[in-house]
């Protein structure tokens, strides 16, 4: 019983880190509010119920919002609005997911140069 335990704690901690992409896909920026990308997310962990992006530039935050996990991981672009991007620059949007009673189950973020689409070094 023990060892079960066990073995499932290590599947657990070897398990593959969650991935967060997008693309800026000629988005148009400086509009009054900005409809976010189209969202891949991978290696969810079990027991997440809720999504929590937000989107910075630098240290400013430019928006985000908390919404229900697409259950096959795309997250529709126009779903919620931000206030970036406008400038070109580096952006990053981070992904947070979250069980049923709020607790962080695992972290992702993604940066990208706006409007290029080149990946950025974190």
């Amino acid at each position: 019983m023990a060892l079960t335990g066990w073995l499932a704690g290590c599947h657990a901690a070897f398990a593959d880190p969650m991935t967060l992409d997008f693309s800026w896909g000629g988005e148009k920026g400086c509009v009054s509010l900005f409809p976010n990308p189209e969202f891949h997310l991978h290696n969810v962990p079990a027991g997440a119920k809720r999504l929590s992006l937000t989107l910075t530039k630098g240290a400013r935050e430019m928006g985000g919002q908390e919404l229900p996990i697409p259950q096959n991981g795309i997250l529709p672009s126009g779903t919620f609005r931000t206030f970036a991007p406008c400038n070109p620059g580096v952006y990053q949007w981070t992904a947070q997911v979250k069980s049923a009673t709020g607790d962080v189950l695992s972290e992702a973020s993604k940066a990208r140069y706006y409007p290029s689409d080149e990946l950025a070094q974190h």
